[in-house]
């Protein structure tokens, strides 16, 4: 009694901060995913010896066979099991799942099997080992067992201290008369978005649990505040501009997305780059003696009624030159980012604040030639890994084409969902089916008690991807120099490129840590947030 006291005292301490419900703790706050990872729930099968004398007339040799799987892990990156889930439940509708909390459910039940059940586990697992990670108020990676009180005899005590020394599980003891005391331990780190995951407990051995949540800020917002982005393009085409609005004066853009019926809920990003050498490019002398001629033209003209006014021509060149050619290598964008573009697909990625040690990236992928339920068919671990390796900095002048002027235009549309896997049936596909069959589980290591197998497994995610609270200004302009105010004008054609960065097709989307590889959530977007009228005209962004 004394130990379940200090159990109990032990997971109040370990509690995250809880936010409170007031609208002065979510202004800043940019990004909130939440997800519960997975609950195994163990139940005794009432065909116990049936299944054990199964076991036994299985041909010899036969329960020792290991089968490769082609989603057998070898290290912590991206992985074809991150993707299993994507593929097996491809339907054309939002979900995200967190394919780390999988894995840590996993692991944890793999300490208590043998036999085909260990190995099967043990095939898809491979050398993945799961990283620790820093508990805080803005992430939270919290396992725990929760054992029926009046089977508590019969969980094997090395298998509850391995929980607790290699992934600093709790235990608590429970009557299991109702799921509210699982279901408040998964409330709890979960910032309170998932109160009620399980409606019922009875009948049950134990439940595993592994809780996984992130409460995290971009490290600038998508569109910033009042600092604004401005990038002068004198003498130069003036489609090479690039314009982004406040968004605490003129509200949230609207955007049409080819899933839906409604106009979506969306951010403006955008960058501006000059690689084109125009002085080098066209040579001075001959810019010199082109805009001396024209100057000329202009004072002949006197337009401006100044008669012999005018600046000396020399003065007027001189300015000209320096100025385009101080242009040269100027690089600029709204917010900091990373895009990889080509013929088939488009990447956004984006960095969340480090916590912890932790630093989180998003990384949103839209195929533009063929549909994301095709594409996330034929999509590969490794595609992904060169998708991201391919990402460019929006922020360095190399991330673009030489010898052009570039801008780059986007629109990111805002969502925010929940979804639960079909995690049981997924799981056996997968190759890891004997742990839920009654009559082929062997959980042994766990439980003195035969014929114990999974009859469930539960995995809920949550997701909010936008600038809640945030009043965001950037802009960004390209034109010619000087032509209000009857001033001087010659503008030059150059070279142009333009990316256009726009997310308003269904979408996949991954949330790493950057440094390892390791993916927390994955997912689909087919149906964005809708616009309202107070996004439009930007009324209340504390929301």
């Amino acid at each position: 009694m004394e130990e379940e006291v200090k159990m109990q005292e032990q997971v109040e301490e370990q509690k995250p901060v809880k936010k409170k419900n007031n609208i002065a703790t979510i202004i800043g706050l940019l990004v909130v995913f939440i997800a519960v990872g997975v609950i195994f729930v163990g139940a005794i099968s009432a065909f116990s010896n049936q299944g054990k004398d199964e076991k036994k007339d299985k041909p010899k040799g036969e329960e020792n066979v290991t089968i490769d799987s082609q989603y057998k892990m070898s290290s912590n990156s991206v992985s074809d099991f991150d993707l299993f889930f994507l593929r097996e439940e491809n339907e054309t509708k939002n979900k995200v799942y967190s394919p780390l909390s999988i894995k840590y459910a996993l692991e944890m039940l793999n300490e208590g099997t043998d036999g085909e059940s260990h190995q099967q586990i043990n095939t898809v697992l491979g050398d993945y080992t799961s990283k620790k990670y820093t508990n805080s108020k803005n992430m939270t990676l919290a396992n725990g067992l929760f054992i029926n009180e009046s089977l508590k005899d019969s969980i094997k005590e090395e298998y509850v201290n391995t929980l607790k020394d290699k992934y600093s599980a709790l235990v608590f003891y429970d009557p299991f008369n109702n799921p509210d005391n699982v279901n408040k331990w998964v409330s709890d780190n979960t910032y309170n978005l998932i109160p009620d995951l399980l409606s019922d407990v009875l009948d049950k051995d134990f439940i595993l649990v592994n809780a996984l949540a992130i409460d995290m800020e971009w490290v600038k917002k998508i569109q910033d505040d009042y600092d604004v982005f401005n990038s002068y393009y004198p003498h130069e085409n003036s489609e090479a501009a690039v314009f982004v609005d406040c968004l605490s004066s003129n509200g949230y853009s609207e955007l049409k997305f080819s899933n839906v019926n409604y106009a979506v809920k969306a951010l403006e990003i955008g960058a501006a780059a000059n690689r084109y050498d125009i002085v080098n490019d066209l040579k001075e002398e001959n810019i010199r003696n082109t805009v001396t001629n024209e100057y000329n033209k202009f004072v002949k003209s006197d337009e401006c009624g100044y008669g012999s006014d005018y600046e000396p021509v020399k003065t007027v060149v001189d300015r000209y030159i320096k100025e385009i050619d101080s242009n040269y290598g100027y690089v600029g964008s709204s917010t900091d980012f990373s895009f990889y573009v080509d013929d088939s697909v488009k990447v956004f990625a984006k960095d969340l604040k480090e916590y912890d040690g932790t630093t989180l990236q998003y990384v949103g992928i839209m195929p533009t030639n063929e549909d994301l339920d095709k594409y996330i068919n034929n999509i590969s671990s490794k595609k992904i890994e060169e998708l991201i390796n391919n990402l460019k900095d929006a922020a360095k002048i190399d991330s673009y084409t030489d010898g052009k002027v570039t801008s780059l235009e986007g629109t990111i549309p805002v969502f925010n969902f929940e979804y639960e896997l079909n995690l049981l049936e997924d799981l056996k596909k997968m190759g890891i089916s004997d742990v839920f069959d009654s009559n082929k589980a062997d959980l042994s290591k766990l439980t003195s008690n035969k014929g114990t197998y999974i009859d469930t497994a539960v995995h809920k995610a949550n997701i909010e991807f936008s600038n809640i609270g945030i009043k965001a200004a950037a802009a960004t302009a390209m034109g010619g120099y000087g032509a209000a105010d009857c001033n001087f004008d010659y503008v030059y054609d150059v070279p142009v490129e333009k990316i256009d960065l726009t997310f308003d097709k269904p979408f996949m989307f991954l949330i790493r840590d950057k440094k390892t590889g390791e993916i927390w959530f994955t997912g689909t977007v087919y149906e964005p947030t809708k616009i309202t009228d107070i996004d439009r005209y930007g009324a209340d962004y504390s929301e």
